[in-house]
């Protein structure tokens, strides 16, 4: 019997490749894509949509109107390393296009890097954790959803 070591995966860095980018811009304004904003505080949180395809995923942008920092829940952000997606996209562009928006924090809210601490730390306490790893994941990318501000 094989043993299995469950190890977490090194992020990829984002890659410069502007034609894969344009790509995610075309596509976030071809396909219909429903965009709903959840939050604004600590920093905008949509929920991006697609009717057709039935599937919707949640979009973070920490250091908005920057794109440095976003984060998207689907698996083309997650498997290209690109930095973008088309959800973030269409989040970023709906966000322009709708001033009348909740308005943000001054200062746009926490620094992403401090975000970044926080997860840093609970994925290194979820490494000596015994719990499944869909747990202690879910315990770090909770860090996302909570008012926490940079200490």
């Amino acid at each position: 019997m094989r043993r299995v070591i469950d190890r977490p995966r090194r992020a990829r860095l984002p890659t410069n490749d502007p034609q894969a980018v344009a790509e995610r811009r075309a596509r976030s304004v071809e396909e219909p894509l429903d965009v709903q904003l959840r939050t604004a505080d600590p920093y905008p949180l949509l929920e991006v949509r697609n009717p057709i395809h039935g599937t919707g995923y949640l979009v973070m942008l920490p250091e908005y109107p920057a794109r440095t920092v976003a984060l998207c829940t689907c698996t083309d952000f997650a498997r290209r390393g690109l930095g973008t997606c088309k959800h973030i996209e269409a989040g970023v562009r709906w966000l322009t296009d709708h001033p009348d928006a909740p308005p943000l924090r001054p200062g746009g809210g926490p620094h992403a890097s401090g975000v970044w601490k926080k997860i840093d730390q609970r994925i290194g306490s979820a490494l000596k954790d015994r719990a499944p790893p869909s747990r202690r994941w879910r315990l770090a990318g909770a860090t996302l959803f909570e008012g926490t501000r940079e200490e």
